[in-house]
């Protein structure tokens, strides 16, 4: 029988079996054209032509699964053949879930995971439970299990989680969440550009682009400022920071792409015919979001002193070992620069060592540590803690139609 994990995001779903490498990316919304009015279901909208104005419909608000009826059909198409080919009567799923789920929520999930679709067993466990269980590969390389202690900093679409783990279980004193994540910082960087050069505020596909094309962390924020004064994108030459990104015209080019980097699709353009935005500081500026909240309204400290408090408020003799193992996943960490810039902002408020590590494909981290559960973990002899093997943690159908609701949800509490 296959095990199929299910890295249910708000912003994209990671799926995959245990036996893939890596996971399949399908976006987690339906989205409709603005001018032809078109329907498209998950990764569907990778074959439109026309993306100018998206509308997005996620199943998701405010980081929690509120829209079953949108979910079912981007599920539908997950587990399709056309992309996962699933058949869920002979199949084991691990799910991730949001931190602090809502038991409504989790009913729901295990109600449609049984009854709707009918999986064989399920795993529902948060999606730093998921990457903590992955978080030895990274940390110590390809021998690692789950670390007894580990840290994980969890920057996603919605939020950014900072949560504690010690043995497998979640130090909830510790936990600390931060209302900055990959969807602010978009429509930080729309309002930003529609306010200097042109109106994108319709076009989030377009400038989702251009931030993960474009952007990056600053090491020193206001010595790259004070480098980026008078700098108007690549026209006025010898400034490292500023580029021109070439909007696309969805004859040539879908998504835009940065000038001199495009390829076939900038020789099929003239310079007569490119629309260009200027990027300078805006590269740097958006991300900086992350360690300043301030900046777009919220009262909140940025991730380094979430880290921090979270690893104050744990016991004192915890707080060296979860220093020296960080881990950094979410969509949103793959950013260049900011695994570098954590590390060095952390360091400079704690008296430990720090080291942050973070995955090859950050955005996989709870899938391939679903994954890692699924094909059994490697427990190194003499080790204090044995974590748990998959078959402890499922619970099959037979299980759910006997147990009831509220023992079901007590059942997956015990791992986490």
């Amino acid at each position: 029988m296959t095990t199929l994990i299910l890295d249910n995001g708000s912003y994209s779903i990671k799926g995959g079996y245990a036996e893939d490498e890596h996971p399949q990316l399908i976006p987690n919304a339906i989205t409709r054209t603005k001018r032809t009015k078109r329907v498209y279901v998950g990764d569907l909208v990778d074959t439109s032509t026309d993306i100018s104005g998206l509308y997005y419909r996620s199943p998701f608000e405010r980081g929690f699964l509120t829209k079953w009826d949108c979910e079912l059909a981007v599920w539908d198409r997950v587990f399709s053949d056309s992309v996962l080919g699933c058949t869920p009567s002979s199949t084991n799923l691990i799910v991730s879930e949001p931190m602090f789920n809502f038991g409504q929520i989790q009913r729901s999930v295990d109600e449609v995971v049984f009854e709707e679709y009918r999986f064989a067993s399920l795993v529902r466990a948060p999606a730093t439970r998921l990457a903590a269980i992955g978080a030895g590969h990274a940390i110590y390389g390809d021998d690692g299990g789950e670390p007894e202690c580990v840290l994980i900093v969890d920057i996603g679409h919605s939020f950014a989680y900072v949560v504690p783990y010690f043995r497998g279980k979640q130090i909830s004193k510790g936990v600390r969440r931060v209302d900055v994540g990959g969807r602010m910082l978009t429509s930080y960087l729309k309002e930003t550009v529609s306010f200097r050069y042109w109106d994108m505020m319709d076009e989030t596909y377009i400038m989702n682009a251009v931030k993960e094309k474009c952007c990056f962390v600053s090491s020193d924020f206001y010595r790259d400022l004070e480098a980026a004064r008078g700098c108007v994108g690549g026209r006025n030459g010898g400034n490292a920071l500023g580029l021109d990104y070439v909007l696309p015209d969805f004859t040539n080019s879908k998504s835009g792409y940065i000038r001199g980097q495009g390829g076939e699709a900038e020789q099929g353009m003239t310079d007569v015919e490119a629309q260009v935005l200027p990027l300078c500081n805006e590269r740097f500026a958006i991300p900086e979001a992350l360690f300043s909240p301030s900046d777009v309204g919220l009262e909140q400290g940025g991730i380094h002193q979430a880290v921090v408090q979270a690893v104050m408020a744990c016991d004192e003799s915890l707080r060296g070992v979860l220093m020296a193992n960080i881990l950094l996943v979410g969509g949103t960490a793959a950013l260049p620069g900011l695994c570098r810039r954590l590390q060095s902002e952390v360091q400079a408020m704690s008296p430990f060592r720090v080291c942050i590590s973070m995955p090859e494909d950050p955005a996989a981290g709870a899938w391939q540590g679903g994954r890692m559960l699924a094909q059994g973990q490697a427990v190194p002899e003499g080790a204090a803690y044995s974590p748990p093997t998959v078959a402890e943690w499922q619970l099959t159908r037979a299980q759910y139609q006997e147990l009831g609701p509220d023992r079901v949800a007590a059942h997956f509490e015990r791992f986490f």
